[in-house]
């Protein structure tokens, strides 16, 4: 009896032990008052994620549970809905417990078991804060300049808050994490030019090759924030500049052979350039004609390279300063109108749809504007499906209409002179010639 007792046992600790061993994963959540399935959410790119795990409510906890670690980064709780509740740090420590008292108030959530994650709480509270009183002090700055020394103070304070944080490992996704949270620090030999400082130095303490900044919203919101704020009102010349430099900078240096982590983390950049910029024709053109054509670049197909290509070639034709493409059409009124037969001081191209509503507005506002210039002609171009003319069409992809209302102006040779602007605009470009 004994000895097949003993063989029932030896062979369930053959068959099952291996997975209980396994076993890296267990991250214990127990919210007051939430009873429904929880799901755990990895961010799939900047707006999207996808389902990472589920745990269902049982002994008063929801567990998750995995045979192998999940990939570092931040990941969010979500409801039964998927709608997000908060998020966690998952580092290397992957066997902790989160108790959440009040989801609102975030000095009531307890973590054991994982410094990184226990910390990544305190910072991201401590670091909120402190955005939140530097935008009220930013706010007021006209009525009391002081506040300057004071937004210094707290940046300051902060730095070297985080810097006081102590962490062993090397590797720690929690270091990474704080180096994307750190303030920029103007020297007093910079404060005359601090915003040219910060063009320069703004990518200068942390790192472009850490992939597990993909697994977060990390780099989004870092390139939104140099983008926006500091790159916005720079030239075409100097925003090329900055642009190569952080496509490269994650490859840069490395000789023979380059970890595939890498180009994740470039072609991540290069996505959100040809996004960002996607409205900008020569820093589309530059984009295409140095990365997109020539590159193999992940999610880039071939039909998607040739389109970005063709679209390329299409905006050289139609840059600011450039002739504009000679055509012909019939209007509304059935008559037939030469580009190159109209002589006026100026010509506006409007392209637009009878459905369009924001299209009426602007008509209106163009009707104004034409009672007020005489040497000025207003070309209505309708590129409605409704409107069977090929040859409206046609105008519409040799000018990359994408969207309605669209607005050219045009000089007397009709070279381009401005494009994509609102009709309320056309008035300052003219008198501005």
């Amino acid at each position: 009896m004994i000895s097949i007792f003993r063989r029932i046992l030896l062979i369930f600790l053959l068959t099952f032990a291996p997975f209980v061993l396994m076993s890296q994963v267990k991250i214990r959540v127990e919210i007051e008052d939430y009873h429904q399935t929880l799901y755990l959410l990895k961010y799939k790119s900047d707006k999207s994620y996808v389902i990472a795990d589920t745990a269902i409510y049982s002994s008063g906890q929801h567990a998750f549970c995995n045979a192998t670690n999940y990939p570092e980064g931040i990941y969010i709780l979500a409801d039964s809905n998927q709608q997000p509740i908060f998020e966690i740090l998952i580092g290397k420590d992957q066997k902790f417990s989160i108790k959440v008292g009040d989801l609102m108030r975030n000095d009531t959530y307890i973590i054991k078991g994982s410094k990184e994650t226990s910390a990544y709480f305190d910072i991201y509270n401590k670091t909120n804060y402190n955005k939140l009183y530097i935008k009220a002090l930013e706010s007021e700055i006209e009525y009391f300049p002081d506040n300057i020394r004071k937004i210094d103070s707290i940046k300051l304070n902060h730095n070297k808050y985080l810097e006081s944080i102590k962490i062993k490992d090397r590797n720690s996704f929690l270091k990474t994490y704080i180096k994307f949270n750190k303030e920029i620090i103007i020297p007093q030999e910079y404060k005359s030019n601090s915003e040219q400082y910060i063009i320069d130095h703004y990518f200068d303490h942390i790192s472009l090759r850490d992939v597990r900044i993909l697994n977060t919203r990390l780099l989004k919101n870092k390139l939104d924030d140099y983008f926006n704020n500091y790159m916005s009102e720079q030239s075409t010349v100097v925003i090329l500049q900055k642009i190569d430099y952080l496509i490269n900078q994650p490859t840069a240096g490395f000789r023979d052979y380059i970890p595939q982590d890498l180009y994740k983390i470039r072609d991540y950049i290069l996505w959100y350039l040809y996004s960002k910029y996607f409205d900008n024709d020569l820093i589309y053109i530059h984009l295409s004609d140095v990365y997109f054509s020539k590159l193999e670049i992940n999610n880039l197909t071939q039909n998607i390279r040739n389109e970005i290509v063709k679209r390329a070639d299409i905006l050289r034709k139609i840059t600011i300063g450039h002739l504009s493409p000679t055509f012909s059409y019939i209007n509304d009124e059935g008559n037939q109108i030469d580009l190159s037969k109209i002589d006026s001081e100026n010509t506006i191209l409007f392209f637009y749809k009878p459905d369009c509503q924001k299209c009426i507005r602007e008509k209106r506002i163009l009707g104004l504007i034409k009672n007020r210039h005489e040497n000025l002609t207003i070309l209505y171009i309708n590129i409605s499906e409704e409107n069977y003319s090929k040859v409206s069409q046609d105008i519409a992809v040799q000018y990359d209409i994408t969207t309605t209302p669209s607005i050219y102006i045009l000089d007397k040779e009709k070279r381009i002179i401005a494009k994509n602007i609102k009709a309320e605009d056309i008035e300052f470009h003219l008198i501005k010639r």
